[in-house]
């Protein structure tokens, strides 16, 4: 993981003397500082000089592959500079305890030299296009003066972009943005950053653009390569309504569990085998740092279906003799508090803490589950408990790095993230469990179950779409949700849970499981047709009771700002709707 940051602009304007120039060195520093954060481990800067520009090169590297930490940028034997923010799990060899940052740059190289003997320009493309994993990438191919960078097809990193607007502005690539600290009219803040879309590959032809002189006709001399995708669409097989199991004929009031086909148990079979591989690619071969009786791999665990399933898979990967850290996140939220002061002095005997959110009880319900399949396995629990008064003090710093997000919704989300994936909490003393004791997560990389109710159907919206239209509905409106998996929060994810010098890691959308479970017909991941808690998310339901997770293939989706309650914290609060703006203080 890193934090990878480029300028180009016009050498006049890369020295002190005027607003454009302390601006663009004031930000320039800003940008660096909160890529560090990403990478705490080495930090490097390179430079070139480009006729009348200069293009900057910085790299922060958080290192989690290869024995020794490889510096960024990375500059080959032709002056090639590689930044690179990523991890190959696939599709290029990196051997074991090598480093993926130098197999890449060697694999780019080597193209480069095949595709000038036989004149074909795609060679950038075609080596990034055979790689399996999350990653956003910066590339100078110095001999052609070509600018490559993007993201992965399904956005699993952060790239932001600042495209000028004049010849005094400056072209800009980061994983995460800062602050505008200037005000001007040339200056929007709100706006100043984009995502860079993760719908291909671009290459800013900067050769070519050095002869008109000027930075604001950069867009002509910018080419989109769009991706192929590595999976295919959904399979649209309705299934065959006699050999479906059949529904109970009255309401479900005990856990029912639909009748399993050999059709079902095959899928069930290969869902863990491509799942599991999945895991095991991403808990494989992560260095070990600082003490040996730390954990090098967390979950984000709320005890739900999605990340119980990763702990029970991962449990099969990871020797033994490691703990791995379970992190569940409550908050207090002033306006839940002030509802509970209303009821009833019957109810006010009941002594429950006020961080007992949902997931945090089903978190310690699910945990026992784990230590029932895997006694000998550490489990910590971590209890991460956030007063009001935290979410307060850290609500500008998480503003400023989930942006260009910007709605209500996205702070409810970005904020469980970034007081889970900080670590700081409590676990239950070893020898006394009633007791709890201050315990930090320092795993590094963190296992997320992003992509399951997008590829399952297990968010309402499908429920509701298979009551409007039945199974060609449903098929349509997980369609969508695929087709859209690259637009939405990831990168937003990245920038928040980055900032911990932490990894997120996520094997629900590995290409592979994406393209097997598409692959499969809609009633073998789910079916409608049975209550809530038992027909969405059916395949992984199966799945998890397998491997003997009996109470958690029963649980309901829930989202995490409700599960954690971070949504609407105030009773001011009450007429906001999640896609509306926030607004900045």
């Amino acid at each position: 993981m890193c934090g990878i940051l480029l300028r180009l602009l016009q050498s006049s304007n890369s020295d002190d003397g005027n607003f454009s120039n302390s601006f663009h060195k004031d930000l320039w520093n800003q940008l660096m500082t909160k890529n560090t954060q990403r990478g705490p481990d080495i930090q490097d800067k390179y430079s070139e000089s480009l006729d009348n520009f200069e293009l900057d090169f910085f790299g922060a590297v958080l290192h989690l592959r290869g024995k020794s930490v490889i510096k960024q940028p990375l500059i080959d034997d032709y002056q090639n500079v590689l930044l690179w923010n990523g991890e190959i799990f696939d599709g290029l060899k990196v051997p074991f305890e090598k480093n993926d940052t130098i197999c890449l740059s060697t694999a780019l190289k080597d193209s480069e030299k095949i595709s000038n003997e036989i004149n074909d320009n795609n060679d950038v493309v075609k080596v990034l296009q055979m790689i399996e994993g999350p990653y956003s990438i910066i590339y100078w191919q110095s001999s052609k003066r070509k600018l490559w960078f993007g993201r992965d097809c399904l956005g699993r990193r952060s790239l932001l972009w600042h495209i000028p607007s004049d010849e005094s502005d400056s072209f800009l690539l980061t994983s995460v943005g800062c602050k505008i600290s200037h005000k001007s009219e040339h200056v929007e803040a709100v706006s100043y950053f984009q995502e860079v879309p993760a719908d291909g590959i671009y290459c800013l032809d900067i050769g070519a653009m050095l002869s008109s002189g000027s930075l604001d006709s950069l867009n002509k001399y910018l080419t989109h390569f769009k991706w192929d995708l590595p999976f295919g669409r959904l399979n649209s097989t309705l299934p065959n309504l006699n050999e479906l199991p059949s529904t109970p004929l009255e309401s479900i009031s005990n856990p029912f569990v639909p009748t399993i086909s050999s059709e079902m148990e095959q899928a069930i079979n290969q869902m863990i085998d491509v799942l599991g591989d999945s895991v095991y690619r991403r808990v494989f071969d992560i260095p070990r740092i600082g003490r040996q009786e730390d954990a090098s791999v967390a979950i984000l665990f709320s005890g739900g279906l999605d990340c119980i399933c990763l702990a029970a898979l991962a449990d099969k990967y990871i020797p033994h003799g490691e703990p791995i850290d379970l992190l569940n996140v409550g908050f207090e939220n002033p306006r839940i508090q002030q509802t509970k002061k209303k009821k009833t002095a019957k109810e006010n005997d009941k002594k429950k803490s006020i961080y007992d959110v949902p997931d945090r009880l089903t978190g310690r319900q699910g945990v026992e589950e784990l230590r029932k399949i895997s006694p000998n396995r550490i489990w910590n629990f971590v209890e991460v408990n956030v007063p009001y008064e935290q979410v307060c003090q850290y609500k500008g710093e998480i503003l400023e790095l989930m942006s260009p997000s910007d709605t209500i919704m996205d702070l409810s989300i970005a904020m469980a993230f970034w007081f889970v994936v900080r670590g700081n909490g409590q676990i239950a003393c070893p020898d006394r469990s009633e007791e709890m004791i201050r315990f930090e997560s320092k795993a590094r990389v963190i296992l997320i179950g992003v992509g399951a109710d997008e590829l399952l159907a297990g968010y309402s919206r499908h429920r509701e779409a298979f009551n409007q239209g039945g199974w060609e509905k449903l098929i349509q409106e997980v369609q969508l949700d695929v087709d859209r998996i690259s637009t939405r929060n990831l990168g937003r994810d990245d920038r928040i849970i980055t900032s911990h010098s932490k990894e997120s890691r996520f094997p629900f959308l590995s290409t592979n499981v994406v393209s097997f479970l598409c692959s499969l017909p809609m009633h073998i991941k789910a079916d409608m047709r049975f209550p809530r808690g038992t027909g969405e998310k059916l395949l992984l339901r199966h799945v998890a009771r397998k491997l003997g997770l009996v109470n958690a293939s029963m649980l309901w989706k829930r989202a995490i700002q409700f599960g954690a309650k971070t949504a609407k914290m105030t009773s001011e609060t009450r007429g906001e709707k999640g896609n509306m703006k926030v607004e900045y203080e």
